[in-house]
């Protein structure tokens, strides 16, 4: 099989160890946060209270989003002018918005994105230092990409924390999110390395092709983040548990990549409650997994896009409050997709593709990509 960027298969003929090496490593990163960050822990989590019932769970989490993202970014942060920064920022809230307006708004963003945004790949900048001017200069710089709106919500909230503490007690905080992130890259590689051996050859070789194009930014991703979102899909998944154990009904959303064949020659149905396999191939993952839910009792869709999902709940057509959803991605698109149904107040868990091969980002001409059928069946205790 061809490794676009990662697989979850390593070396192995299915992605079994993976779920095995991740769910022990990711406590290790829960203990080894509970140590490194405990003279600044209780005031921290009496905070997080306020508003999130797994405070501590999500106060780590924001913290080793805050260190990888500066260090992957600030330095590039700091070169960002303010008026491309606001334009950039501007016409992702167009995008967002105003569907009809896409094509035409992220044809000006790929050419602003590799021309003010875009990362140089063979320049090694270092991290800029930790202060608040510099905290607000790195989430200006997120805000500009279009890329990280979940991530920046919760940095929002972790920075209005540090607006209640004295200046030298928040830098300090936030120096140490940083140094952590450091024992995180390294250690992650060791841990979760051999899944993502492939990125590096993808940011060298093939992610120019990226440039000029509206996902110059998604796609030249570092190989820490792919572990930062492995690791943040565990903490999602033990923190949305048992909401989604209580929910009397559940939902799987595939990913149009999981077709065996292009929407063109697919035969699945547009409804009002998503996109409906007619299982036209037994080969097709899709037709499997569509075809396990009406034994096993759960909903099966294939959603076009993330948006697809925000649209489908305030409309309760898709969605309900009884439903627990196990949404489908691909690893860079797993903290933001969960958050994102976080914020919907949607129970969810998440289940990775082993490997990525949408035609929208990763490969010319699409590769069909797959899910480990025993983790799902895990999730949903069957």
């Amino acid at each position: 099989m061809y490794v676009i960027t990662y697989s979850l298969r390593g070396t192995q003929i299915d992605s079994d160890e993976y779920y095995k090496n991740v769910a022990i490593y990711t406590q290790q990163v829960l203990a080894n946060a509970e140590e490194f960050f405990a003279n600044s822990l209780d005031s921290l989590i009496e905070y997080y209270r306020k508003k999130e019932k797994f405070a501590k769970e999500y106060a780590f989490l924001d913290l080793l989003i805050l260190g990888v993202l500066w260090k992957v970014y600030s330095g590039d942060a700091l070169g960002l002018d303010e008026i491309p920064g606001n334009m950039l920022t501007l016409l992702s809230n167009i995008r967002n918005s105003n569907v009809a307006l896409k094509p035409g708004v992220d044809f000006l963003r790929g050419i602003m994105s590799t021309v003010f945004l875009s990362p140089d790949l063979y320049d090694n900048i270092a991290s800029i230092e930790p202060s608040m001017e510099n905290y607000e200069k790195l989430t200006s710089w997120l805000k500009a990409t279009g890329e990280f709106n979940q991530e920046l919500k919760r940095l929002d909230w972790l920075k209005d924390y540090l607006k209640t503490l004295k200046e030298k007690e928040a830098v300090d905080l936030v120096a140490s999110a940083i140094t952590f992130a450091l024992w995180f890259e390294n250690s992650s590689e060791e841990n979760l390395g051999i899944y993502t051996q492939n990125v590096e050859r993808y940011l060298n070789e093939l992610r120019p092709k990226r440039y000029w194009h509206e996902d110059v930014i998604f796609c030249g991703r570092r190989r820490v983040e792919y572990h930062l979102n492995m690791v943040g899909a565990e903490i999602m998944n033990k923190i949305f548990r048992e909401s989604f154990k209580k929910t009397g009904k559940k939902l799987l959303l595939l990913p149009d990549c999981m077709r065996l064949h292009p929407s063109s020659k697919c035969a699945a149905k547009e409804t009002e409650v998503g996109i409906k396999c007619a299982m036209c191939s037994p080969d097709c993952q899709v037709s499997k997994l569509t075809k396990l839910g009406s034994e096993r009792n759960f909903g099966v869709a294939i959603v076009s896009h993330e948006s697809s999902i925000s649209a489908a709940v305030p409309s309760k057509k898709l969605i309900d409050k009884e439903t627990g959803v196990i949404g489908v991605a691909c690893v860079l698109n797993l903290i933001s997709g969960g958050l994102k149904l976080k914020e919907l107040g949607v129970p969810a868990q998440c289940v990775l593709l082993d490997y990525c091969g949408c035609k929208n980002h990763w490969h010319d001409e699409g590769m069909p990509t797959c899910i480990n059928v025993g983790k799902l069946m895990g999730i949903l205790d069957v």
